[in-house]
């Protein structure tokens, strides 16, 4: 491949075109591995098999997945492709069939004829990968999410036994709340403007759907949960699926419209709550919370849609920050405060607290400029109840995934967890980190080293008790 021109397959960005195995004798372990960790590191991203014919921003290259497996101190490595009908499809024909969302390529005849897949929209599988229900889902927001064994396998696309229905996408940002285990997700589609929440128990079962109505398809990437209700972001960012397949820009940005906060009660019962504001944009959420009869949102807050079809426009780099937002349902008021001024993205928190009160929120940071693309070399850590913003820089050219807080199974205290990203440091070779989520001043508790690189990529989470045997 030649992937020369696009900054996005650059560096660490660059896909890896190996599936490996590690055991323990293969990875250095520099510092101690906790001892009462059992479970499974996963993050998935992007990484194409084929020479792309689009790609400004990293969203569209075939999912892989990175897995670090610990029980009783030791640890081992896999990755794996999602093996997806249309990379199996591209596999065949040894080529690129597909386009990318901002780019589409209608499938040749020949291949449909052969039995190819017929969709001309990838689904990628490359943006996120939960543990739920005892399932392991890698999941994409433009299609069925794919199902995994715990060796990181493809079992195949999962329709969570028929509730889902041909055309539905189910997102890649659910949550789990603390107290029911329920997944709160959604549904959209590429025919209809509509959003449709999804709500399954904890053992993956379809319990409700809740419809809202928008008169057109706008971009909504993430969703928050509090007790009480779902907290979707309606910025004024649309997708056209015609213009796409035409090979024009299908993405539109119309601030004059502004931002909506749409506010749905859980229960499905009720009327949804809207609130207006300026526009802005956002990919995800910290978190967020109810107190005092007001509803409290933190979120990356970034002024405009932060891409586009055409390349070097910069929009990907525009700065991104950690707001808090606050909701009254009384006089419908919205206050936006921003908490700090580090150039973040990849929020998150101690999932004992979604939806909950809580005090820290990590996010992958930066404290440096980027050039052709923009990354992360540090780990922040950002107080909620002090104001502080903590960082643990990596180096000045290391890249550094997205954060996850893994609970510490003695310990109902977030500073007692532990705070786990990939990091690639081209001094040093890559490993996964393993901070203390109390500490930020002393670098590492550990870091599991891996012969092999694991590219930039997107979301990441803990399997609790998910190994291979």
């Amino acid at each position: 491949m030649d992937l020369s021109a696009f900054p996005y397959l650059q560096g660490n960005y660059a896909p890896v075109e190996e599936e490996s195995d590690w055991g323990e004798n293969d990875l250095v372990i520099e510092g101690k591995v906790p001892e009462s960790l059992v479970g499974a590191f996963m993050r998935d991203g992007a990484n194409v098999a084929y020479q792309p014919n689009h790609y400004v921003y990293p969203l569209d290259g075939d999912g892989m997945v990175h897995a670090v497996y610990f029980k009783d101190g030791h640890v081992e490595y896999k990755n794996r492709w999602v093996e997806t009908s249309h990379l199996k499809t591209e596999r065949k024909f040894g080529k690129t069939i597909y386009g990318s969302v901002g780019k589409l390529l209608p499938v040749p005849q020949e291949v449909i004829d052969a039995g190819g897949e017929p969709s001309p929209i990838r689904n990628t599988a490359n943006t996120n990968i939960i543990y739920h229900g005892e399932k392991l889902f890698t999941m994409w927001e433009g299609g069925f999410p794919h199902l995994l064994n715990n060796d990181l396998s493809t079992v195949g696309l999962y329709d969570y036994d028929g509730a889902l229905q041909a055309g539905d996408a189910l997102t890649a940002h659910p949550k789990v709340c603390p107290d029911t285990g329920q997944l709160i997700s959604c549904t959209q589609r590429w025919d209809s403007p509509n959003y449709w929440v999804q709500v399954f128990d904890k053992a993956g079962k379809h319990m409700r759907t809740i419809p809202v109505e928008f008169e057109r398809k706008g971009i909504i990437h993430d969703l928050q949960i509090t007790d009480n209700h779902i907290i979707i972001f309606y910025a004024p960012a649309f997708h056209s699926l015609e213009q796409a397949m035409k090979g024009e820009d299908p993405f539109h940005w119309e601030p004059e419209r502004g931002s909506k906060i749409i506010v749905i009660p859980r229960d499905g019962k009720g009327k949804n709550m809207i609130f207006e504001t300026d526009a802005f944009f956002s990919w995800h959420y910290c978190n967020g919370f109810e107190v005092g009869g007001k509803i409290i949102i933190d979120y990356v807050w970034i002024s405009s849609i932060p891409f586009s079809q055409a390349q070097g426009t910069g929009v990907e780099k525009q700065p991104r920050r950690m707001y808090r937002m606050t909701l009254d349902p009384t006089t419908k008021k919205v206050t936006n405060e921003q908490v700090s001024d580090v150039f973040c993205e990849f929020s998150r928190v101690d999932e004992r607290r979604m939806g909950k009160q809580y005090r820290y929120g990590f996010a992958a940071s930066s404290n440096r400029d980027w050039g052709d693309a923009h990354g992360y070399n540090c780990t922040g850590r950002f107080d909620f109840e002090t104001g502080e913003t903590k960082l643990w820089e990596y180096g000045p050219e290391a890249n550094a995934g997205e954060p996850v807080h893994v609970p510490n199974p003695d310990s109902d205290r977030e500073e007692d967890g532990w705070i786990m990203c990939f990091v690639h440091n081209p001094e040093e070779g890559q490993y996964l980190s393993i901070l203390s989520a109390g500490d930020f001043d002393n670098g590492p508790l550990c870091k599991v080293r891996i012969p092999s690189r694991v590219p930039n990529g997107f979301h990441a989470n803990w399997m609790q008790s998910l190994t291979l045997g």
